[in-house]
C-alpha cells in the first residue's frame, strides 16, 4: 500500500511541479506589463498632487498676507480731520498703504530672496473695504439698520482696478448674524487678495488646466474689526 501511495505522489509531483514553475513566470510578467501601463497614469496623478501642493502653499501665503495687513491697519484710522472745514474726511492713503503692505509682505522689496508671490498688476489685485455698521435696537433681537462703505462714493478700494470685492452687504449681514448671533455696532476692515496661479511644474498634462494665459484665480481674505470706523 505504501509503495502504491509513493508512486501516486511521485506521479503527481512530476506532473504538477513543472506547471507550477511555468505558471510562476506568467503572473510576474503580467504584473510588469500592468505596471508599465499604469506608470504614466501614476506619474500624472503624483505630479498633479505636487502641483496642488504648490498652489495650496501659494494660497496660504496670500491668506497670511491679508491677515498681517488687516491686523496692522486695524489699529489705525481711515479718516482725518480737515482743519479748513472742520470735517472728517476719508484718508485715501490708508487704503493705498494697506494694500501696498499686503504686496510688500508677499514680495519684500528689501529682500528679493524672501519673495513668495509677485502680484501681476494686469491681472491680480488687492481690494480694501471699510464698513461702518449701525444697529437698530427697536426690534427684538437687534437688527442691522445700515451699512456705510468707505471711502465715500465707493464700495471698496481696488489697488489695480482688476477685481471686485467678493463681499456684498448681504454677505456682511449673514456673516454677523450667522448661528443666530445678535449683531453689534462696529466698524470692519476687509482685506482681499486675488492672484492668478500659473503653475510651477509646467508639465504638459497640467498646463491645460493652469498656464500663463489661463491661470487659476486664488482669492484670500481677512475680516478684522476696525474701531475707527465704528458709527
Amino acid at each position: 500500500m505504501r509503495d502504491i501511495l509513493q508512486k501516486i505522489y511521485s506521479y503527481l509531483f512530476m506532473k504538477i511541479d513543472p506547471q507550477r514553475k511555468k505558471g510562476a513566470r506568467k503572473p510576474k510578467a503580467q504584473s510588469m506589463v500592468e505596471f508599465a501601463i499604469l506608470l504614466p497614469v501614476l506619474i500624472m496623478l503624483f505630479s498633479g498632487m505636487v502641483e496642488f501642493g504648490f498652489m495650496l502653499n501659494s494660497y496660504l501665503s496670500l491668506l497670511d498676507a491679508t491677515r498681517q495687513a488687516a491686523r496692522l491697519y486695524s489699529n489705525t484710522t481711515p479718516f482725518y480731520l480737515d482743519t479748513a472745514t472742520n470735517t472728517i474726511e476719508d484718508d485715501l492713503n490708508f487704503y493705498l498703504d494697506c494694500a501696498q503692505s499686503a504686496v510688500d509682505i508677499l514680495a519684500p522689496p528689501s529682500d528679493p530672496d524672501a519673495r513668495q508671490i509677485i502680484l501681476d498688476p494686469t491681472r491680480d489685485d488687492v481690494v480694501i473695504s471699510v464698513l461702518s455698521i449701525s444697529i437698530d435696537e427697536a426690534p427684538d433681537p437687534d437688527i442691522i439698520s445700515t451699512i456705510v462703505r468707505h471711502p465715500t462714493g465707493s464700495l471698496y478700494y481696488s489697488l489695480y482696478g482688476n477685481q471686485l470685492s467678493a463681499y456684498t452687504d448681504t454677505d456682511i449681514e449673514n456673516f454677523m448674524t450667522q448661528n443666530d448671533r445678535i449683531p453689534v455696532e462696529t466698524g470692519i476692515l476687509i482685506v482681499e487678495i486675488y492672484h492668478g496661479y500659473k503653475g510651477v511644474l509646467k508639465l504638459p498634462w497640467v498646463e491645460p488646466f493652469m498656464n500663463d494665459d489661463n491661470p487659476v484665480t486664488l482669492h484670500a481674505s481677512t475680516i478684522m474689526p476696525l474701531v475707527a470706523a465704528k458709527p
